[in-house]
């Protein structure tokens, strides 16, 4: 395949009078590339290093074990995730809710948990890949103190352009946390109809994560159609973790993917059917997948070829490597011998602790207020959707949350009084 620069800081721009995606990534990149100099070269050897991972990969699967390149279920590879809402009036200040339904489609996205997989023609249906990401709201902040994983802060700012003004408190946005703890997503108003973009692997860490539209967000709320269903944070997702477009940014370019057919141009709308371009007989343009330009409703799915792609950003020397060491998903403060206190409306607490935090398999509970028992322990996951529901019989009991998937749970006691609430963290 020939060598083609990859344009990773793509944007998604919805043109006047027409609802549908293009890129602006040239502009994006070429001004990254005169602010610094050496973003080129940096660039290139993470192109270089992705290719020797991948061939050293190749090898591995071909020789000692041949199942390792396409097991369908990879280890989870946990990416914590802190949110900057950028609001200059409250319709852009997005409700927590948007946000974890956000979080939700990445995770169903990069996991191939999304229900549209059935959508895939048959024809490419075996190409869908499990990417094997975990996407979790940060627990712990840069301080190491609790945290919702969600900062919001207000603006003068009306609407930002593609200069990264929402990544810095000096221009009216706030400041990235550490990259190599978080993926820095920023939620706000873009000027004219762009819809998002990424940062560009071996970018300074200043400008690190992704940018979305507060309109092209989430799956309720503001989002709205055709870009409601969170496939824009996906797409930018997938270009900060090393993925190009489909069609190489070019006429039939190259994606560095082996197994995305090449394909002419951008795709647009929610196409179906057979759609061929260079000369990729006999199945055609693959326009269902999250690094093509199709609506929300159109994208299906990643390839095997794109998830082991984004996964060498995380071999070692790879240019995400230090996130694995990262534990912002963690909420360690809250399992301590000295949990904090929540008051109920009567001023009593149910001096509730949870051990051990994170768990695998049984989280053990312990209240510190007889007036809980008969009371109702609920637990909920980060969308807000109750997973787990018992009365309170004993002070001291353990849950069984084995079949729960990983992340980050809340746990709220209603004794009849007043709520009160804790989060674990699920292995």
């Amino acid at each position: 395949m020939k060598y083609f620069l990859p344009l990773f800081g793509c944007l998604l721009i919805a043109l006047p009078g027409l609802s549908q995606r293009s890129c602006g990534s040239f502009d994006y990149r070429q001004r990254q590339l005169s602010l610094h100099p050496p973003l080129g070269s940096a660039v290139q050897a993470n192109e270089q290093f992705t290719r020797r991972q991948l061939e050293l990969e190749s090898r591995e699967v071909t020789g000692a074990n041949p199942t390792k390149g396409n097991s369908p279920n990879p280890q989870l590879v946990t990416i914590p995730v802190v949110v900057h809402v950028i609001y200059s009036n409250s319709q852009q200040n997005i409700s927590d809710a948007q946000i974890h339904s956000q979080i939700d489609e990445l995770n169903r996205d990069y996991q191939k948990l999304n229900p549209d997989t059935s959508n895939i023609p048959a024809y490419y249906s075996t190409f869908a890949a499990n990417c094997g990401f975990q996407f979790v709201l940060a627990g712990l902040d840069t301080n190491d103190r609790p945290t919702t994983g969600i900062v919001r802060k207000h603006t003068n700012i009306t609407a930002f352009s593609i200069e990264d003004g929402m990544k810095s408190s000096a221009t009216g946005g706030d400041n990235a946390w550490d990259r190599d703890r978080y993926l820095n997503i920023w939620v706000c108003n873009l000027q004219g109809s762009t819809l998002g973009y990424s940062s560009l692997i071996g970018g300074p860490k200043e400008s690190d994560g992704i940018v979305v539209s507060y309109t092209a967000f989430g799956t309720t709320g503001t989002a709205t159609a055709p870009y409601n269903l969170g496939r824009t944070a996906t797409h930018e997702t997938g270009h900060w973790l090393n993925m190009i477009h489909v069609w190489g940014d070019a006429d039939c370019g190259d994606d560095q993917v082996a197994d995305t057919p090449p394909q002419s141009q951008a795709t647009y709308g929610d196409p179906t059917g057979i759609v061929i371009s260079c000369g990729n007989t006999p199945y055609g343009n693959m326009y269902m997948n999250y690094m093509d330009f199709t609506d929300d409703p159109g994208m299906h799915m990643f390839t095997y070829g794109q998830r082991d792609r984004m996964r060498t950003v995380f071999a070692p020397g790879g240019f995400r490597y230090a996130l694995l060491s990262s534990n912002a998903a963690s909420v360690a403060a809250l399992s301590t011998d000295q949990p904090p206190e929540i008051v109920t409306a009567t001023g009593r607490s149910p001096m509730l602790r949870l051990y051990p935090n994170p768990a695998v398999s049984q989280v053990s509970v312990k209240l510190g207020d007889e007036g809980c028992l008969g009371s109702v322990l609920e637990v909920y996951d980060q969308t807000g959707q109750r997973v787990m529901s018992s009365r309170v019989t004993d002070l001291s009991f353990g849950l069984d949350v084995s079949h729960l998937s990983g992340g980050i749970y809340f746990i709220r006691i209603n004794d009849g009084r007043a709520a009160a609430g804790y989060k674990f963290v699920k292995l």
